[in-house]
Formats: C-alpha cells, sequence, structure tokens
C-alpha cells in the first residue's frame, strides 16, 4: 500500500510541473506578440476566405466579397522585425471579429470595382446562400493568378 502511496505522490508532483511549464509558454507567447494596423485594403476577386494559417488549405473562417475593407497588421515577436507578409505571400488581417490570413495578391489598396456593385440586380437573381459563396471563395482561393512562363 505504501508504494502505490508514493506512486499518487510522483504523478502529482509530475503533473503540476507540466501544468506549470504549459501556462509559463502561453503566458510568454501570449506576452510577445505585438499586432499594429498598418493600412486598410480592400478584397478585390468575387468570393474569398479568410484563413487560420497563412496555407490556402487551413481552415476557413469567415468567406469575405468583393470590395471588403480590411486592415492589415504587421505582427512583431520577441525581438524579430515587424512583419508584414508571412511565407513571402500572406497578410494578417483583420475582418470585422475575424483576424487570419490572407494571399497578398488577392488585395488591392484602392476599391475594386466589383461585379457585384456595378449589377446588383443581376448577381440578385443567383440567389446565392452562404454555402455557395464559401464553395466560389474556395475556388478562388485554390486559383493560381500568375503569369505564365511559356514562351
Amino acid at each position: 500500500m505504501s508504494r502505490m502511496g508514493n506512486y499518487s505522490i510522483q504523478m502529482e508532483s509530475v503533473m503540476r510541473k507540466i501544468l506549470l511549464v504549459v501556462i509559463l509558454f502561453i503566458s510568454v507567447a501570449d506576452a510577445k506578440m505585438v499586432k499594429k494596423v498598418e493600412r486598410v485594403m480592400y478584397y478585390k476577386y468575387m468570393f474569398g476566405h479568410l484563413h487560420q494559417n497563412p496555407s490556402k488549405y487551413s481552415t476557413s473562417l469567415t468567406t469575405i466579397s468583393c470590395g471588403h475593407p480590411l486592415k492589415v497588421y504587421s505582427v512583431k515577436s520577441g525581438d524579430e522585425q515587424p512583419r508584414v507578409l508571412f511565407n513571402k505571400e500572406w497578410n494578417f488581417v483583420k475582418a470585422g471579429p475575424y483576424e487570419g490570413y490572407i494571399r497578398d495578391e488577392q488585395l488591392s489598396s484602392k476599391k475594386p470595382d466589383c461585379f457585384q456593385d456595378k449589377y446588383p440586380k443581376f448577381v440578385d437573381q443567383f440567389e446565392m446562400e452562404i454555402s455557395d459563396m464559401y464553395n466560389w471563395g474556395r475556388l478562388y482561393d485554390l486559383y493560381l493568378y500568375k503569369r505564365t512562363r511559356v514562351r
């Protein structure tokens, strides 16, 4: 019976140490990240997504449409220089209550001329639902907007 008592005391001690390390890690990681609004930019394609991580395959936080204003942040962690671009092509932005990542090529410094704004009656006839907007946004996310290198 004394062996069981020592084992539970050792487990309790280990659990306290793990909890302390986790709390310390969370507080240090959270305290060092500083965000600053750099500029406001606009989404320039018909539909798109704000992503949880800087990857076109990451989870979508929300669907955005053409002309939606986005606050672009610079982020500074610890001693490194403030960064606006992540993985050389993703901006950290805020859209409404959501903060996430969007590709730099999908943003414009001026409000774009959006199809939805030019022809609202035509667009309204489609009676698009949220799932339709989500699917069109995924299509725009996965489509590559690069020039060909073929001559």
